[in-house]
Protein backbone atom coordinates (compact mmCIF):
# COMPACT_ATOMS: atom_id res chain seq x y z
CA UNK A 1 0.00 0.00 0.00
CA UNK A 2 2.74 2.70 0.74
CA UNK A 3 4.75 2.05 -2.59
CA UNK A 4 1.50 2.88 -3.94
CA UNK A 5 1.17 5.96 -2.79
CA UNK A 6 4.90 6.43 -3.23
CA UNK A 7 4.37 5.88 -6.80
CA UNK A 8 1.54 7.94 -6.89
CA UNK A 9 3.30 11.01 -5.18
CA UNK A 10 5.78 10.38 -8.33
CA UNK A 11 3.42 11.46 -10.67
CA UNK A 12 2.73 14.99 -9.38
CA UNK A 13 6.37 15.60 -9.24
CA UNK A 14 5.40 17.37 -12.73
CA UNK A 15 8.29 20.16 -14.13
CA UNK A 16 7.21 23.52 -14.03
CA UNK A 17 7.31 23.88 -17.74
CA UNK A 18 4.96 20.82 -18.25
CA UNK A 19 2.80 22.16 -16.00
CA UNK A 20 2.35 25.12 -17.86
CA UNK A 21 2.40 23.20 -20.82
CA UNK A 22 -0.84 20.93 -19.66
CA UNK A 23 -2.87 24.54 -18.58
CA UNK A 24 -2.64 26.17 -21.97
CA UNK A 25 -3.89 23.16 -23.53
CA UNK A 26 -6.87 22.83 -21.03
CA UNK A 27 -7.38 26.51 -21.47
CA UNK A 28 -7.48 25.91 -25.43
CA UNK A 29 -9.98 22.86 -24.68
CA UNK A 30 -12.41 25.47 -22.23
CA UNK A 31 -12.50 27.71 -25.14
CA UNK A 32 -13.33 25.01 -27.77
CA UNK A 33 -15.85 24.12 -25.61
CA UNK A 34 -17.59 27.36 -25.07
CA UNK A 35 -19.69 27.86 -27.90
CA UNK A 36 -21.84 24.20 -27.74
CA UNK A 37 -22.55 25.47 -23.73
CA UNK A 38 -25.35 27.43 -25.53
CA UNK A 39 -26.73 24.22 -27.64
CA UNK A 40 -25.68 21.95 -24.65
CA UNK A 41 -28.08 24.73 -22.66
CA UNK A 42 -31.00 24.46 -25.31
CA UNK A 43 -30.36 20.81 -25.37
CA UNK A 44 -31.07 20.14 -21.77
CA UNK A 45 -34.15 22.36 -21.41
CA UNK A 46 -36.06 20.81 -24.20
CA UNK A 47 -35.04 17.85 -22.39
CA UNK A 48 -36.48 18.63 -19.05
CA UNK A 49 -39.90 20.08 -21.31
CA UNK A 50 -40.36 17.09 -22.79
CA UNK A 51 -39.80 15.35 -19.13
CA UNK A 52 -42.06 17.57 -17.36
CA UNK A 53 -44.74 16.70 -20.23
CA UNK A 54 -47.79 14.50 -18.41
CA UNK A 55 -47.64 11.21 -19.44
CA UNK A 56 -50.62 9.55 -20.69
CA UNK A 57 -49.60 5.58 -21.51
CA UNK A 58 -51.32 3.79 -19.33
CA UNK A 59 -51.75 -0.12 -19.29
CA UNK A 60 -54.62 -1.08 -20.24
CA UNK A 61 -55.13 -4.41 -17.80
CA UNK A 62 -54.48 -2.48 -14.75
CA UNK A 63 -57.90 -2.78 -12.47
CA UNK A 64 -59.06 0.58 -10.79
CA UNK A 65 -59.56 0.57 -7.11
CA UNK A 66 -61.07 2.75 -4.95
CA UNK A 67 -59.39 6.00 -4.08
CA UNK A 68 -57.79 5.84 -7.26
CA UNK A 69 -58.01 9.33 -9.36
CA UNK A 70 -58.71 9.36 -13.31
CA UNK A 71 -59.01 11.85 -16.12
CA UNK A 72 -61.39 10.66 -18.38
CA UNK A 73 -61.77 12.97 -21.76
CA UNK A 74 -64.50 12.83 -24.74
CA UNK A 75 -62.77 13.56 -27.66
CA UNK A 76 -64.12 17.01 -28.91
CA UNK A 77 -66.22 17.49 -26.15
CA UNK A 78 -64.22 19.52 -23.80
CA UNK A 79 -67.54 20.47 -21.49
CA UNK A 80 -67.07 16.54 -20.47
CA UNK A 81 -63.36 16.88 -19.54
CA UNK A 82 -63.41 15.82 -16.08
CA UNK A 83 -60.73 14.85 -13.30
CA UNK A 84 -62.80 12.40 -10.58
CA UNK A 85 -61.87 10.42 -8.10
CA UNK A 86 -63.25 6.62 -7.35
CA UNK A 87 -65.45 6.56 -3.93
CA UNK A 88 -64.86 3.70 -1.12
CA UNK A 89 -67.71 1.75 -3.58
CA UNK A 90 -65.45 1.79 -6.98
CA UNK A 91 -68.17 4.79 -8.37
CA UNK A 92 -67.07 7.73 -10.36
CA UNK A 93 -69.09 10.77 -11.00
CA UNK A 94 -69.06 11.50 -14.23
CA UNK A 95 -70.79 14.87 -16.03
CA UNK A 96 -74.47 13.89 -17.89
CA UNK A 97 -74.00 9.95 -17.00
CA UNK A 98 -73.97 10.74 -13.23
CA UNK A 99 -72.18 7.71 -11.33
CA UNK A 100 -70.30 5.20 -13.45
CA UNK A 101 -69.08 2.20 -10.90
CA UNK A 102 -65.68 1.31 -12.18
CA UNK A 103 -64.09 -0.39 -9.23
CA UNK A 104 -62.46 -3.70 -10.03
CA UNK A 105 -62.85 -3.23 -14.17
CA UNK A 106 -59.64 -2.70 -16.07
CA UNK A 107 -58.61 0.71 -17.72
CA UNK A 108 -60.20 -0.85 -20.76
CA UNK A 109 -62.93 -1.89 -19.74
CA UNK A 110 -63.48 1.33 -18.12
CA UNK A 111 -62.95 2.97 -21.45
CA UNK A 112 -65.56 0.94 -22.98
CA UNK A 113 -68.18 1.32 -20.38
CA UNK A 114 -67.95 4.82 -20.43
CA UNK A 115 -67.94 5.30 -24.18
CA UNK A 116 -71.38 3.19 -23.87
CA UNK A 117 -72.55 5.47 -21.63
CA UNK A 118 -71.89 8.93 -23.06
CA UNK A 119 -73.74 6.94 -26.64
CA UNK A 120 -76.78 6.09 -24.80
CA UNK A 121 -78.80 9.28 -25.86
CA UNK A 122 -75.92 12.03 -24.69
CA UNK A 123 -73.01 12.36 -27.42
CA UNK A 124 -72.85 10.75 -31.13
CA UNK A 125 -70.10 8.54 -31.66
CA UNK A 126 -68.04 9.42 -28.54
CA UNK A 127 -64.23 8.24 -28.22
CA UNK A 128 -63.46 8.10 -24.81
CA UNK A 129 -59.79 8.38 -23.14
CA UNK A 130 -59.51 7.22 -19.37
CA UNK A 131 -56.38 7.78 -17.46
CA UNK A 132 -55.18 7.24 -14.04
CA UNK A 133 -53.47 9.96 -12.50
CA UNK A 134 -53.02 8.78 -9.08
CA UNK A 135 -52.96 5.33 -8.13
CA UNK A 136 -54.12 4.47 -4.23
CA UNK A 137 -51.61 2.58 -2.35
CA UNK A 138 -52.42 -1.35 -1.91
CA UNK A 139 -53.02 -1.94 1.75
CA UNK A 140 -55.22 -4.12 3.85
CA UNK A 141 -56.60 -3.46 7.36
CA UNK A 142 -56.44 -6.13 10.75
CA UNK A 143 -57.51 -5.78 13.59
CA UNK A 144 -58.33 -8.08 16.77
CA UNK A 145 -56.68 -10.98 18.07
CA UNK A 146 -53.24 -9.95 16.78
CA UNK A 147 -49.69 -8.59 17.97
CA UNK A 148 -49.78 -5.54 16.55
CA UNK A 149 -53.35 -4.54 14.41
CA UNK A 150 -53.15 -1.94 12.13
CA UNK A 151 -53.07 -1.07 7.86
CA UNK A 152 -50.41 -2.90 6.39
CA UNK A 153 -48.86 -1.87 2.58
CA UNK A 154 -49.06 -4.97 -0.15
CA UNK A 155 -45.47 -4.32 -1.41
CA UNK A 156 -45.88 -3.79 -5.70
CA UNK A 157 -46.11 -7.23 -7.86
CA UNK A 158 -46.49 -9.52 -4.56
CA UNK A 159 -49.55 -11.70 -3.51
CA UNK A 160 -50.06 -11.59 0.22
CA UNK A 161 -51.85 -14.70 1.76
CA UNK A 162 -53.64 -14.65 5.04
CA UNK A 163 -50.43 -16.87 7.00
CA UNK A 164 -48.70 -13.51 5.55
CA UNK A 165 -50.73 -10.89 6.58
CA UNK A 166 -51.19 -12.48 10.24
CA UNK A 167 -47.22 -13.02 10.53
CA UNK A 168 -47.21 -9.21 9.21
CA UNK A 169 -49.62 -8.75 12.26
CA UNK A 170 -47.18 -10.04 14.43
CA UNK A 171 -48.90 -13.47 14.60
CA UNK A 172 -52.23 -14.48 16.83
CA UNK A 173 -52.57 -13.68 19.94
CA UNK A 174 -52.94 -16.28 22.61
CA UNK A 175 -56.37 -16.07 22.83
CA UNK A 176 -57.22 -16.18 18.87
CA UNK A 177 -59.51 -17.88 16.72
CA UNK A 178 -57.08 -19.19 14.62
CA UNK A 179 -59.34 -21.21 12.01
CA UNK A 180 -62.15 -18.19 12.50
CA UNK A 181 -60.70 -15.47 10.77
CA UNK A 182 -63.16 -13.09 8.93
CA UNK A 183 -62.12 -10.82 5.78
CA UNK A 184 -64.55 -8.46 4.59
CA UNK A 185 -63.96 -7.05 1.09
CA UNK A 186 -65.74 -4.96 -1.68
CA UNK A 187 -67.15 -7.70 -4.51
CA UNK A 188 -68.68 -5.78 -7.73
CA UNK A 189 -69.39 -2.48 -5.28
CA UNK A 190 -71.00 -4.66 -2.76
CA UNK A 191 -69.49 -5.79 0.68
CA UNK A 192 -68.81 -9.37 0.68
CA UNK A 193 -67.91 -11.40 4.22
CA UNK A 194 -65.12 -14.54 4.32
CA UNK A 195 -64.82 -16.99 6.92
CA UNK A 196 -61.28 -17.93 6.59
CA UNK A 197 -59.33 -21.27 8.39
CA UNK A 198 -56.02 -19.74 8.63
CA UNK A 199 -54.38 -22.01 10.95
CA UNK A 200 -55.29 -25.07 8.66
CA UNK A 201 -53.63 -23.34 5.68
CA UNK A 202 -50.34 -22.78 7.85
CA UNK A 203 -50.32 -26.29 8.74
CA UNK A 204 -51.79 -28.26 6.15
CA UNK A 205 -50.62 -28.19 2.38
CA UNK A 206 -53.89 -29.08 0.85
CA UNK A 207 -55.74 -26.16 2.10
CA UNK A 208 -55.55 -23.55 -0.79
CA UNK A 209 -54.34 -20.08 0.55
CA UNK A 210 -56.53 -17.55 1.25
CA UNK A 211 -55.10 -13.95 -1.19
CA UNK A 212 -55.66 -10.62 0.17
CA UNK A 213 -56.98 -8.08 -1.55
CA UNK A 214 -56.29 -4.00 -1.68
CA UNK A 215 -59.04 -2.85 0.94
CA UNK A 216 -59.37 -5.94 2.70
CA UNK A 217 -60.30 -5.56 6.44
CA UNK A 218 -59.68 -8.97 8.10
CA UNK A 219 -60.86 -9.41 11.92
CA UNK A 220 -59.34 -12.37 13.95
CA UNK A 221 -62.01 -12.86 16.33
CA UNK A 222 -61.58 -14.11 20.52
CA UNK A 223 -61.59 -17.88 20.69
CA UNK A 224 -64.65 -19.11 23.05
CA UNK A 225 -62.64 -21.81 24.33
Amino acid sequence: MQSRFRSAGRLFKLHPVAILVAALFAGMAVGRADPLSTASSSSDASSSASQSMPAVTVSSTYALSPYDVIDVSVYNEEDLHTRAKLGSDGTALLPLIGSVSLGGKTVAEANELIQKRYADGFVKDPHVLVTVLEYRKSTFSILGEVVRPGIYEIPEGTQVSIVDAILLAGGFTHIADENGVRVKRMVKGKPAVFKVRAKDMADRPDVVPFEIKPGDVIKVNESLF
